[in-house]
């Protein structure tokens, strides 16, 4: 295992901004897409949600998610993606908050004029494919 993630992975991951990914508890289950920011020096994603949707009072309850990150293309040969398990946190703490609020509002300025809370995903395991360098390549990263 290897604590920085791929090349290949974080050149993906960074040139998107659309996350996808489900929480669940005993009772009940929801999925969500939110804009990120890519914070690759903690492997993680950045996300702004208000405490009070669904899926953020379930990743309250039960922090394990599964997400995805993906392009909209139309041809096979094109399709490239991540699928990814990741711990979520919401960032109570002021300094970490900050921290986490300077990344985000370098991808996305606009987010300033409407505060949320600050969550990030930390990454546990990823799966790249790619198809544009060999058909169903595969890229696995795991933290350590």
């Amino acid at each position: 295992m290897n604590s920085l993630i791929p090349q290949e992975i974080a050149d993906f991951i960074r040139s998107n901004h659309v996350v996808s990914f489900a929480t669940h508890t005993q009772d009940d289950f929801w999925a969500a897409n939110c804009f990120y920011a890519f914070d690759e020096e903690n492997a993680r994603l950045i996300i702004l949600t208000a405490k009070k949707t669904r899926h953020a009072q379930i990743m309250l309850e039960n922090p394990y998610i599964v997400g995805t990150i993906c392009g909209q293309t139309e041809k096979i040969k094109d399709i490239e993606g991540v699928q990814f398990s990741a711990t979520a946190k919401c960032l109570e703490d002021k300094a970490s908050e900050k921290n986490a609020l300077q990344i985000y509002y370098e991808k996305h300025p606009l987010a300033r004029f409407k505060p949320s809370d600050v969550w990030e995903i930390g990454f546990s395991t990823i799966k790249h494919t790619d198809n544009k360098v060999i058909f169903a390549k595969k890229t696995i990263w795991e933290k350590e």
